[in-house]
């Protein structure tokens, strides 16, 4: 089967890395992938890399619809039989390119991005006339397109994103800190406005109120990262956390860390999060990410409100006084059954056979 899947995501995210491993996956499985993105996008150089057919497109913004030609003629070129569109930028024009050309679309929701007004109307019809089907990476994405657009249940298909288990072996599963005793706990994120990043360093001082012994790694990079080093220098904190910048080397920074803490106050089902579960370190994640229907709160990680520094703190102290270790390996059976990316990838198969015949 040819695929085409539309991504803008400029730098590196979650579902850039679902798109990356997809691929791969299906390559390996007889398919043949296309990906459109942006010029000089993070998905862009790791595609390369791996031999991957990349065609770089800049809509500028969503209703660009000079861009559509371009996009009927690589579906023809390359005779596609389904798209796929992932992000906000191409739903658009990629969706009609693909009605001019009679291919199915699939819509993929990362997040939920609730409408309303007359946004919610316009996104309505784009829903129930220019696709046919939608992915929705967590049950909470569904539920809430299910009650903001009264989509029909059949049209959306839940399928999580994939996590390569052999990267993120159960070997190292103690802390690597160089004081046995202290507690190493890390945030692996965009450094961006929605990520409740400010919330978190602001917790900091009430976690190590009762937790003295504690370190704290802060994992990525993005628009507000010299803002939160500031913070950070302002609450006296500098001898405690370390921003590490851009990483690659994430299944081993897992593997030294005690826990991580995902404190986004709305993310639709977090890649970082399943990595570090997949590597036995269980998470405080909020309310608001699609975690909450997949951790079971003081069994399999903890669940804490969002926006919340007090309940953040709580949270994090209360998983580092438990059997925090158990609480990770019942996190690492749930990556197993849920998110192998061997599991997703047939799923997707599926739904692809489905929508094409």
């Amino acid at each position: 089967m040819n695929i085409l899947i539309f991504d803008a995501t400029p730098g590196w995210s979650g579902g850039a890395n679902r798109i990356f491993l997809y691929s791969k996956e299906l390559i390996k499985r007889g398919h043949t992938i296309t990906i459109c993105c942006l010029h000089e996008s993070g998905l862009s150089s790791a595609l390369s890399e791996e031999n991957i057919p990349v065609c770089k497109v800049n809509p500028k913004n969503d209703i660009n619809i000079l861009v559509i030609p371009k996009i009927v003629r690589l579906i023809v070129k390359n005779n596609i039989d389904v798209i796929e569109i992932c992000s906000p930028m191409f739903y658009w024009i990629a969706s009609l390119a693909g009605r001019l050309t009679k291919r199915p679309v699939i819509l993929t929701r990362n997040v939920p991005y609730r409408k309303k007004g007359l946004k919610k109307y316009i996104n309505t019809f784009l829903y129930s006339k220019l696709v046919d089907r939608i992915i929705a990476i967590s049950d909470k994405i569904k539920r809430e397109l299910i009650e903001d657009f009264a989509i029909p249940d059949h049209k959306i298909s839940v399928i999580y994103d994939g996590i390569d288990l052999l990267r993120f072996s159960l070997q190292g599963t103690n802390s690597s800190s160089v004081n046995s005793e202290e507690y190493l706990a890390a945030v692996i994120s965009r450094l961006d406005e929605n990520k409740g990043l400010e919330c978190c360093i602001n917790a900091l001082p009430i976690i190590m109120q009762q937790i003295s012994r504690i370190r704290f790694i802060i994992v990525g990079t993005g628009r507000i990262e010299q803002k939160l080093q500031v913070l950070t220098k302002q609450l006296n904190l500098t001898d405690k956390v370390h921003f590490t910048g851009f990483r690659t080397d994430i299944p081993e920074i897992l593997a030294g860390v005690d826990i991580t803490i995902m404190p986004s106050p709305e993310e639709g089902m977090s890649m970082s999060a399943l990595e570090s579960m997949a590597s036995a370190k269980p998470v405080v994640a909020t309310t608001g990410s699609g975690l909450v229907d997949i951790i079971k709160n003081n069994h399999s990680g903890i669940i804490v409100k969002p926006d919340n520094s007090n309940e953040l703190a709580h949270g994090v102290v209360t998983l580092l006084r438990s059997d925090y270790k158990k609480i990770g390996r019942e996190a690492r059976k749930i990556v197993e059954e849920k998110f192998a990316l061997q599991t997703v990838v047939t799923q997707y198969e599926r739904l692809l056979e489905q929508v094409t015949k």
